[in-house]
């Protein structure tokens, strides 16, 4: 690799963990300030979980023209694209009067997102294969510091008695501003072609591996939705805890899980990633558990730290691995991954709604314990030899 490449990559690398950080900043922002929404509107634990299963879906249904954009905008574009549509229609959550129009204001959401976050870690797995060692962890890591930066923004402007508008309103700014500034040093990557090993492809039938790893991605996004969703509720109708300090709990999750990512890498290299998965399963439901059994703030908080530190690296090493699923068009494995494994984040909201609206928030909690041990099954029976492979082998990716 010459010296000038070997600059523009890592110029390449700053900016796309510039964008990491960014957009974890701005989910955080919007999920603390679903409890805000939820009191402002009058809805029900039911009501606002059909309202939130509108940024799953609106995921979903646009991971597929996302991965076809990045095929042929290449991720770059697709990137700047996504970081434009976040911009307008973030505040839009809080501008909404009724629940249907803060569902159609969450749908676009997910559909922002959905553009944002495929193109993110298309660029992310590009830039990790090139470089030939693992990286994924790493910007995963800073995208749960920003989610940590905007808990605490959050918790700032509602301590100064500033609402969701306000708030949402710094989260759009900030995310224009970043992608502005990143936009010149991401790098030019072209799109994907035929002669990569994509075939001009924009779909296919997913193979027996990515079907497992699409398994494992389903329970994991289905734990993440719900403590993304449910953790700050959790504290003020459970623990009785205050919107400020209820808002320190998705700053500890967050928090949690960067310093688990910083980590990642290393881990995944010394343990394996069955290993790793399956002891990030149990740290995680044993966080869940002592949420459950002591519900008082500190001990909550400190059991979403614990969940944080078990989700830590398992959607970066399930993305990783997503990405060379075929070879030569990371964006077509990230979107089929996605697609399957997004069907645990769709899910989340109303199931927990509903298990909460018949059992309480406290026992619903219960759901995503269990996922997690399911998972931990589930990654006992992986093969360790083709593990130690796809571990090792990154094979560049020609552009």
């Amino acid at each position: 690799m010459s010296r000038k490449h070997s600059e523009h990559l890592g110029q390449a690398r700053v900016a796309t963990t510039a964008m990491f950080f960014v957009n974890g900043m701005v989910l955080a922002v919007w999920a603390t300030n679903i409890p805000g929404m939820k009191a402002a509107l009058a809805l029900s634990d039911q009501q606002l979980g059909m309202a939130l299963s509108a940024f799953a879906a609106g995921t979903m249904l646009t991971l597929f023209l996302a991965g076809s954009l990045v095929t042929r905008l290449g991720s770059r574009n697709t990137l700047l694209l996504g970081g434009a549509l976040l911009a307008a229609v973030l505040p839009l959550s809080a501008l909404a009067t009724s629940s249907l129009a803060y569902s159609i204001a969450v749908f676009l959401l997910g559909v922002a997102n959905s553009v944002f976050d495929v193109a993110m870690n298309t660029h992310g797995a590009i830039i990790e294969a090139r470089r030939a060692k693992p990286l994924m962890s790493s910007f995963h890591a800073v995208f749960s510091i920003g989610g940590l930066a905007g808990a605490s923004a959050v918790a700032t402007l509602l301590a100064d008695r500033l609402g969701p508008l306000h708030c949402l309103a710094f989260a759009s700014a900030s995310i224009a501003l970043t992608s502005l500034l990143a936009s010149r040093w991401l790098g030019r990557l072209e799109p994907l072609s035929a002669g990569d090993g994509a075939d001009g492809r924009v779909f296919a039938m997913p193979n027996v591996a990515l079907l497992c790893i699409a398994g494992l991605t389903f329970l994991a996004l289905f734990i993440e939705r719900t403590v993304i969703d449910w953790s700050s509720l959790y504290l003020t109708d459970v623990s009785r805890a205050s919107a400020s300090t209820a808002a320190f709990a998705f700053g500890a999750f967050s928090l949690a899980m960067a310093v688990g990512r910083l980590s990642g890498d290393r881990l995944v290299r010394r343990l394996g990633q069955s290993t790793l998965l399956c002891g990030s399963g149990a740290l995680g439901a044993a966080g869940l558990a002592l949420g459950m059994l002591a519900p008082q703030p500190a001990a909550a908080i400190a059991g979403f730290v614990l969940v944080g530190l078990g989700l830590a690296n398992m959607i970066p090493t399930l993305y990783s691995r997503a990405s060379r699923a075929f070879p030569g068009a990371p964006g077509l494995g990230l979107a089929m991954n996605g697609t399957l494994g997004y069907v645990g984040f769709l899910i989340a909201p109303p199931v927990i709604g509903f298990a909460s609206a018949q059992l309480g928030l406290r026992l619903a909690m219960a759901l995503p314990l269990i996922a997690f041990v399911v998972l931990m099954i589930c990654t006992l029976r992986s093969n360790a030899g083709s593990e130690r492979v796809e571990n090792r082998q990154f094979v560049p990716v020609q552009l």
